[in-house]
C-alpha cells in the first residue's frame, strides 16, 4: 500500500503524465498565443472523457441486464425454473457429452458462458451496445452542460474566477464523475483567460467529444470481451437472478435451489444419480445410479477427499457438509431426464471418471428423448 501510494503522489510520475500539457502551455506562454481553447480541449480529453467512459461503464452492466429480461430471451429470465428447464432442454437436444461434463464439473462457468452467448445473440440482431452507451452519453453529457452553468454563475467575467469557477464545477459533478485534481492543477497552470470564454470553449470542446465518442461507439467490438470487462459484469448479475447460489451437492452436483446468496443452508428441490457427479461403489467401483436423498436414509457410506477418504456415513453426512439440507426420502427417485442422461451416457462418464459404469435398471435404457423432455417438463412444472 505504501509502494503504491508513493507511485500515485510521486513527482516525476505526474509530471510525466502531463508533460505535454505543460510544454503546449509554455509554448502558448512564448508566442503570447491564447490557449483557451487548447486548455479547454486538454481538459475535456485527459479529464472529462476517462470520466465519462467511467460513467457509462459503471451504468452498462445493469443497462443490459434491463434490456435481457425484455428480449427474445425473456421468458427464459423470467424465472429460475424457466431458466434451468430451457438450460437443460438445450442440453438435450445438443446432446453433446462434453456440454453435459461441463455442466455437472463447472456449472457457474458453463451458465455464465450460455448468458454471455444470449447478450451476444440480443445486442448483434435486436439491439446494440452503442444505444445503450449513448444513452447514458447523452445523460451525463446533459449533466456536465448543467454543472457548467451553475458553476459560472455568478462569477465575474475576468482571470481570477476561472480557478473558481473549476472548483464550482468538480462539486457540482461530484455525485456522478470523479474529476482527477491533477488535471484541474494542469489546466489552472498560467491560465491567462477570462472565465466566460473559457466556459465557452470548455462547451465547444464537450460538444466535439460527444460527437468523437458516438463515432467510436458505432465501430464493432467484440461484445464477449466487452462483458467481462465492464465493473458490473451482466452475465454475473443475471446468473445471481436465475440460479442464485452456485453451489453443488457434494454427491449428484445439482445445483443449490435458494436464491441469492443471504441464506444459512444449500437446498436442491430434486436430486438427480450420484453417478453424475462422479461417485462410485467403494466395493465395486461402479458408478451409483442412486440419488443422494435415498442413501442419507440407509446405512451405506461413502468416501472422498473431504474425509480423507476414510468412510464415513452417508446418513452423517452433516459432519462433512454442514452447509448443507439433503432431506432424505427411502422412496425417491430420478425423473425420467435424469435416467435416460445417465443411460445414455453412463459408458463415458464411467472412462472419464475411470470407473465401471453404473448398474441401472433396463427399463431406463428405453426411455426416449422426448420422454426424457416430459419428465423435465414435469420436474419444473412446465405445462407447455
Amino acid at each position: 500500500m505504501h509502494r503504491n501510494f508513493l507511485l500515485r503522489k510521486d513527482p516525476q510520475k505526474r509530471l510525466e503524465e502531463s508533460k505535454n500539457q505543460y510544454l503546449s502551455a509554455f509554448i502558448d506562454l512564448y508566442r503570447e498565443r491564447d490557449h483557451c481553447q487548447r486548455k479547454a480541449q486538454d481538459f475535456v480529453q485527459h479529464s472529462l472523457r476517462p470520466a465519462i467512459l467511467q460513467y457509462i461503464n459503471r451504468f452498462l452492466g445493469t443497462d443490459i441486464v434491463d434490456e435481457m429480461v425484455i428480449s427474445s430471451h425473456a421468458a427464459e429470465y423470467r424465472s429460475r425454473s424457466s431458466f434451468q428447464y430451457s438450460i437443460l432442454k438445450e442440453l438435450l437436444e445438443k446432446d453433446d457429452f462434453q456440454a453435459f461434463v461441463k455442466y455437472f464439473e463447472k456449472y457457474e462457468i458453463y451458465v455464465k458462458d450460455l448468458i454471455c452467448q444470449h447478450i451476444k445473440e440480443c445486442f448483434s440482431a435486436e439491439m446494440s451496445f452503442d444505444m445503450l452507451k449513448n444513452k447514458r452519453l447523452k445523460e451525463i453529457n446533459q449533466k456536465i452542460m448543467e454543472a457548467i452553468e451553475k458553476a459560472s454563475q455568478p462569477l465575474p467575467k475576468d482571470t481570477k474566477s476561472v480557478t473558481e469557477f473549476m472548483k464550482n464545477l468538480c462539486k457540482h459533478l461530484d455525485k456522478d464523475i470523479s474529476i482527477s485534481m491533477d488535471a484541474v492543477e494542469v489546466v489552472l497552470f498560467q491560465i491567462s483567460t477570462t472565465c466566460d470564454r473559457f466556459t465557452t470553449s470548455l462547451r465547444e470542446s464537450l460538444s466535439d467529444l460527444k460527437q468523437q465518442m458516438q463515432d467510436e461507439f458505432s465501430k464493432s467490438i467484440d461484445i464477449i470481451e466487452s462483458l467481462y470487462a465492464l465493473p458490473i459484469k451482466p452475465q454475473d448479475e443475471l446468473f445471481m437472478r436465475v440460479s442464485g447460489c452456485a453451489k453443488q451437492c457434494p454427491f449428484c452436483k445439482m445445483p443449490c435451489d435458494a436464491g441469492g446468496k443471504e441464506h444459512r443452508q444449500h437446498h436442491a428441490n430434486a436430486h438427480r444419480p450420484q453417478a453424475l457427479g462422479r461417485y462410485r461403489s467403494v466395493q465395486t467401483q461402479e458408478l451409483i445410479e442412486t440419488l443422494c436423498t435415498t442413501d442419507v436414509n440407509s446405512k451405506k457410506s461413502f468416501k472422498n477427499g473431504d474425509t480423507d477418504w476414510e468412510l464415513h456415513p452417508y446418513k452423517d453426512y452433516r459432519t462433512y457438509y454442514p452447509e448443507w439440507n439433503i432431506q432424505p426420502d427411502s422412496t425417491d427417485e430420478a425423473s425420467d431426464y435424469w435416467k435416460y442422461v445417465l443411460a445414455t451416457y453412463n459408458d463415458r462418464l464411467a472412462v472419464m471418471h475411470n470407473a465401471k459404469p453404473a448398474v441401472i435398471p433396463e427399463a431406463w435404457k428405453s426411455i426416449t428423448k422426448a420422454q426424457a423432455l416430459e419428465g423435465l417438463k414435469v420436474a419444473f412444472g412446465i405445462k407447455v
